[in-house]
């Protein structure tokens, strides 16, 4: 993706990185805000990309639904109790088995909002839910506006987008109280909430608003939902239909176990094949072994014996415990370890699957790319990297795309990593162009 001439000469001179932080500075009187690098231009979303992410919408519906039917017909009886041990036995007992068997299922649904991280292809690695990074997208897109993009006027806000959305998940007035401890960009959701305001209300930002008073709860793990004051009624409201909660208030959406159902033997006769294309095989590790994407099943010895190029799969974390599932903290890749190295890690992560501690692997999907982008100085420079494309649903379908591009092949929103928004380009005559 190199600069063109009209980019290098949009950029000659302009203070970019002080109009980042005098923007976030005058949303939020905070002088945090993005502190990664800005692509040299938005990334431009063709009609055929940006309809293959409204097609992905109702696969990833089924999907989350199905993994939620499955938990419960496992608490129940009705299903392996493989699935619950695995979900359930690694949370806290009071927030385990007696919780999820009391919540009616019926009353949590899927996520509202999501962010699916991909690959170049489109295969999804990951959904986080809600997820960081709204914040991210938004001051990034006010940011190519500024400085003379014109398709970034264009482009829809994803605050807009994500008020449309809740106006489509619930009627009334929506008032939001989003707990932002542990956010792992804290400093982009509050500028997202700034933004978002022209739209909603929200607690502690907003005069004359009570924690009461919220029918809509944002968090960023499963853990701080249920254990924050005001959980109880919240939780009742939304039995009753009267209030929303995103992430849902269980412990399912919060893991990545999540990713190994359309594959693990144990749950892969629920999915058809078409939820299993839209992801790189993903499976369960446990201490006798895994079963490799060619169907063999493999000891945790055998699997570090292939050869690196064998290994390509990348070992993560499957719970909901914040010591691990934050920051992409757990995760490993099993191609760039020695054979003895690797047995030790799989031996390591599998020692408490007795406990309920579950790690799964991933086949790996590494773009490569080069990208422009502009340095500390000013300059625009180009970088060989990997890239990862992150695109943010809410009740409906997709909001927004935001691109990011990192030399280090794990790409997770460093101080290092280059990011882009998608921006939609017409004709003349208004129509999207492919």
């Amino acid at each position: 993706m190199a600069a063109s001439v009209r980019t290098e000469r949009l950029l000659k001179g302009e203070p970019v990185y002080q109009g980042i932080a005098a923007r976030s500075e005058d949303a939020t009187r905070s002088a945090a805000t993005y502190t990664g690098y800005l692509a040299a231009e938005p990334k431009p979303i063709s009609t055929e990309r940006w309809s293959s992410f409204v097609r992905l919408y109702a696969t990833i519906t089924s999907w989350q639904q199905t993994c939620l039917d499955l938990l419960k017909a496992s608490i129940a009886g009705d299903a392996p109790a493989s699935i619950a041990e695995a979900a359930l036995r690694h949370v806290p007992e009071h927030w385990g088995y007696e919780y999820h068997k009391r919540l009616p299922k019926e009353f949590i649904g899927h996520p509202a909002f999501y962010r699916t991280d991909q690959a170049a292809n489109g295969l999804v690695l990951e959904v986080q839910c809600p997820g960081s990074l709204w914040g991210v997208h938004e001051i990034l897109l006010e940011t190519y506006d500024a400085l003379g993009f014109g398709h970034a006027a264009s482009t829809p806000r994803l605050s807009d987008g994500f008020a449309a959305g809740l106006r489509r998940r619930r009627s009334g007035e929506t008032i939001i109280h989003h707990l932002l401890d542990n956010a792992s960009h804290p400093a982009g959701e509050r500028f997202f909430i700034q933004r978002a305001r022209k739209h909603i209300k929200y607690f502690s930002f907003d005069t004359g608003v009570r924690q009461q008073d919220c029918n809509f709860v944002r968090g960023h793990d499963y853990l701080s939902l249920v254990a924050e004051p005001f959980a109880a009624e919240r939780i009742q409201r939304l039995i009753d239909g009267d209030s929303v909660y995103d992430l849902p208030p269980v412990t399912l959406f919060d893991q990545k176990l999540l990713l190994a159902f359309p594959f693990w033997d144990v749950t892969k006769p629920h999915f058809p094949d078409a939820v299993r294309a839209v992801f790189p095989y993903t499976t369960v590790v446990s201490p006798e072994g895994l079963r490799l994407e060619n169907g063999d099943w493999v000891s945790l010895q055998r699997f570090a014996s292939l050869p690196r190029t064998q290994r390509g799969y990348f070992l993560k974390y499957a719970g909901s415990d914040n010591l691990l599932n934050w920051g992409s903290r757990a995760v490993f890749h099993l191609g760039k370890l020695s054979q003895q190295a690797c047995e030790a890690r799989l031996r390591e992560v599998t020692r408490g699957f007795d406990r309920g501690i579950r790690w799964i692997v991933q086949r790996e999907c590494i773009g490569a790319d080069s990208v422009a982008y502009v340095s500390r100085t000013g300059e625009v420079q180009t970088s060989e990297v990997h890239d990862k494309y992150s695109v943010f649903y809410g009740p409906g379908g997709p909001l927004g795309l935001l691109a990011m591009f990192e030399s280090f092949y794990k790409v997770h929103g460093s101080d290092e990593t280059i990011s882009t928004v998608g921006v939609h380009l017409h004709d003349a005559a208004g129509e999207q162009v492919r």
